[in-house]
């Protein structure tokens, strides 16, 4: 980048002392054009606020924890990023700062330093680093999702329906339902939920927890995480829905140059389980902690276990959530 920036951002400390606060603020950075930081406590976002043009559209992010938008303020427009999750505001502000920078040192288009940022990123957590073990737990279960409604639905409509990698709020987005998957080696049906809301249904659209119990398979039985990919990868009947697949993979932190770092079998332990999440089923929730009185802006970030073993659902079960639940074509 041109010119020096060192002197023109506050400092971790003192964005932290702005942050304790719980008055709505906006501080200008130093250059041009005019640039805001902006922190709303009542959201709770950390953000920039740039003015553009009237003929700006704001990018399409498809991330959870940054948003983009257009916003009209005293009859200007204005393009706005936020992170939206308080647990990463301290982590978030350098790039924030980036992303003032590449706009008021280097020129670039608002929309422009924003992919800049976002790809100088991606390229610095990238790399040939093994696959976590629970991440590769978690994909297997993913997988084994996605091989089903590929054999029900088909392969583009599989694809299209796995949403989560892409930064939705839930796994899959499916015609009548959404759906989270949950994959655990355990003996017992136990689950790690990532967040208040990854257990709250999208407005009136009812919302499903598929329970897969995995064990380590023999030599002979099962399947690696790399023979789903290239089942699944064989399935694609054209070539735009391998793209889709290739991405969306990516997205889910596979890489092909981990493939022989990745050999564990896997095969399931029990049949797998469908559960509702209605009001009854164990879970934490914003609306949850509301009603005992818990301030939520004091809680930044939530992780928990849910223990569903012997838990029964007595819903009736989409017929389409039946296919996948009994699913026995990598047997």
């Amino acid at each position: 980048m041109n010119g020096n920036s060192t002197d023109r951002h506050r400092s971790i400390d003192t964005l932290e002392r702005y942050l304790s606060s719980s008055t709505p603020i906006a501080l200008a950075v130093q250059g041009t054009p005019e640039i805001q930081l902006f922190i709303e406590p009542t959201a709770p976002e950390l953000g920039l606020r740039v003015e553009v043009s009237e003929d700006t559209e704001a990018p399409t992010l498809k991330l959870r924890h940054v948003v983009c938008r257009l916003a009209n303020r005293d009859n200007r427009r204005f393009l706005e990023v936020a992170i939206v999750t308080p647990g990463l505001f301290r982590d978030a502000y350098p790039m924030l700062c980036t992303l003032a920078d590449r706009i008021q040192l280097d020129h670039l288009a608002p929309s422009s330093a924003l992919q800049a940022t976002l790809d100088s990123l991606a390229a610095l957590l990238s790399g040939p680093d093994v696959i976590s073990r629970e991440r590769e737990i978690g994909l297997v279960g993913e997988l084994l999702t996605v091989t089903g409604l590929v054999d029900v639905l088909g392969p583009q409509a599989a694809v299209e329906a796995w949403r989560g990698v892409l930064g939705e709020e839930h796994d899959f987005g499916l015609a009548d339902f959404d759906l989270e998957v949950k994959t655990t080696t355990g003996e017992r049906r136990v689950h790690w939920i990532e967040s208040l809301t990854q257990l709250v249904p999208t407005q009136t659209r009812p919302l499903w927890l598929l329970s897969h119990q995995l064990t380590v398979a023999g030599t002979r039985h099962g399947w690696t995480l790399p023979e789903l990919v290239d089942r699944l990868t064989a399935k694609a009947q054209t070539s735009a829905v391998a793209t889709d697949f290739a991405n969306a993979l990516s997205a889910a932190g596979w890489r092909p140059e981990q493939r022989p770092r990745i050999t564990t079998r896997w095969a399931r332990r029990v049949a797998s389980a469908a559960y509702e999440i209605v009001d009854g089923f164990p879970r934490l929730t914003p609306a949850l902690l509301e009603t005992a009185g818990v301030e939520l802006q004091r809680i930044p970030s939530v992780r928990y276990r849910v223990d569903l073993e012997g838990l029964e659902d007595l819903s009736s079960i989409p017929q389409l959530l039946t296919d996948l639940r009994d699913y026995e074509g990598l047997i």
